[in-house]
Formats: C-alpha cells, sequence, structure tokens
C-alpha cells in the first residue's frame, strides 16, 4: 500500500493520504500520532485533520473517499453513527456499536468500517499490567465512546459491567444490547454509580472532569487500593477522578493507554507496519 519515503518531511504525488474527520478537529492528536509514526516507519503517507461539518457531512466524506490517493479515514465526534452509511461494510464490533470511527478503502474500490475506541481501551489495559477477563466493571458514561468501551470490555471476558448515566435511557438501552450480544457478561443499569462494592475497574467514559470545577463524576468515597481507575479524559491529564484515585493507593490512569492501542489497531487496520521501538507519547511528537 505504501512505499518508503525517499525525503522526510516533504510531501510529493506519490504521498499517500489519511484524514481525520470531525467537528471540531483542533484538539485531536491523531495527525500528530500518525504523522510521527509514518517518519518512524519511513512511510511516504500523510495524515491531515478535516473539520467537517454536520450539515455537508455526507458530501464531504463522499469527496474524500472519491480520491484515488486518499487510503483510509479516521472519524470522530460528531461524526461515528453516520459514518456507518458511508461504507460498504462493517466489522461485526462496529455492527453492534453501532458506530465507526475508522474507514479504508479495499483492492476491489469498497470501503470498509471498524470501530476501535474500546479495542484500544482494552489493549492499553493490557500493555500496562491490567487484563478485563474475569473482572467487574463499574462504568461511567453510556454514551458513544461508552458504548464502545463496553461492548470491548465485554467481548474481552469482563465477568460483568454495571452502567451509570444520568440519562437513564442510554445505559438501559447499552445494558439491553450487551446482555445480548455477550450473555456471558451480564450488564446492568446501576442507579448508584458512587457504589464500588465488588468493582475490580472502574471507567470513566463521561464528559464530567473536562472543565474547570467540574469535580468527580460521583460522590465518592475511598477507594480499596485494588481497583484499576481509567479515566479516558486526555485533557487535562490528571483529572480529579484520577488524583482521588492516586490519593487512595490505586493504579490510575487517564487515556493514554487507549489512544496507544487504539494507534497500534489503527496500524494494523491500514495495513501499517509499526516500529517495535515506536512511542507514540515520546516528547518529540507528544
Amino acid at each position: 500500500m505504501t512505499q518508503p519515503a525517499t525525503r522526510k518531511h516533504r510531501i510529493g504525488g506519490a504521498t499517500r493520504l489519511f484524514g481525520i474527520v470531525g467537528n471540531p478537529v483542533t484538539q485531536v492528536k491523531t495527525p500528530q500520532l500518525m504523522n510521527a509514526l509514518f517518519e518512524a516507519g519511513g512511510i511516504d503517507a500523510v495524515c491531515l485533520p478535516f473539520d467537517v461539518p454536520v450539515n455537508v457531512f455526507e458530501p464531504a466524506v463522499a469527496g474524500l473517499q472519491a480520491l484515488g490517493n486518499v487510503d483510509g479515514l479516521v472519524v470522530t465526534v460528531p461524526h461515528k453513527v453516520r459514518a456507518m452509511s458511508m461504507v460498504d461494510e462493517v466489522s461485526d464490533t462496529a455492527r453492534r456499536v453501532g458506530a465507526i470511527n475508522v474507514m479504508r478503502e479495499r483492492p476491489d474500490g469498497s470501503w470498509f468500517g471498524d470501530m476501535f475506541d474500546g479495542t484500544g481501551l482494552v489493549l492499553g489495559l493490557t500493555r500496562i499490567g491490567f487484563e478485563v477477563r474475569g473482572k467487574h466493571v463499574k462504568q461511567l458514561g453510556a454514551g458513544g465512546a461508552g458504548a464502545a468501551v463496553a461492548h470491548a470490555l465485554a467481548q474481552a471476558g469482563a465477568a460483568s459491567i454495571a452502567l451509570a448515566d444520568p440519562q437513564r435511557e442510554l445505559p438501559e438501552q447499552l445494558a439491553a444490547r450487551l446482555n445480548r450480544f455477550y450473555p456471558d457478561c451480564p450488564a446492568s443499569v446501576d442507579i448508584d454509580p458512587a457504589n464500588l462494592a465488588g468493582i475490580d475497574l472502574l471507567v470513566n467514559c463521561s464528559p464530567v472532569g473536562m472543565r474547570p470545577g467540574d469535580g468527580m463524576p460521583a460522590a465518592f468515597g475511598a477507594f480499596s487500593p485494588a481497583l484499576q481507575v481509567v479515566d479516558i479524559i486526555m485533557t487535562p491529564a490528571e483529572t480529579p477522578l484520577l488524583e482521588h484515585a492516586r490519593q487512595c493507593g490505586c493504579r490510575a490512569t487517564n487515556g493514554r493507554p487507549m489512544i496507544e492501542g487504539q494507534l497500534a489497531a489503527f496500524a494494523t487496520f491500514f495495513g501499517i507496519d509499526m516500529p517495535a521501538s515506536f512511542s507514540c507519547f515520546s516528547d518529540e511528537h507528544a
């Protein structure tokens, strides 16, 4: 698909194009990370951000897909659900979640979509030494990212998933889908998000913690030091939830392992060889 670049930092006629489509896109990390990966692997390709308003999503994406040197697109908010209609086929994971966050053109000209939000988190947790299989999970937030994470946790063998979200219909709908697809991992709606009795993994997929003064996403008491805590928020890097978890002696991480896992999944999806020594959060391109 791609050939080694002959001149670093140069874009030429043979350069293959990738993009990330969202609205807004100023906050995304994908172009920096993928371009660093291309450079590390000597690949003549570039990833560009495309700010696509909701009202022109379909024609804009169709235009990008029509370009002969575009090999794939990453999709971020708010387009992940609508992007399903822009591909010819999706993975089983994407079908179950009801959204995609990546699409690529196949040799026959058709487009294939997949969803790696949750897969990235599971891969990232494995890399830091936490295995999801057999663990009891409390997840806060059942929206788009939350749905993908919950499906991936269930698929990875979680023992149970308790879902909490202020919009009660979201965890109800998500729990019903999880129980249909993963009967060995019972999912339930939890009306007490602060109750962590018997929980091994706490994941915050809600936006609470992004804004100054947000506080924690639930009125938590002291955590057991055995609890693994993940807040998928990247900015700020240290949310009130993570600060509280560390004070209680827990293993705690922000969304970094999720992004690292996603990048590895993206590389495989797009057929890109990731150098074994590559770190997507080195000082050079973090």
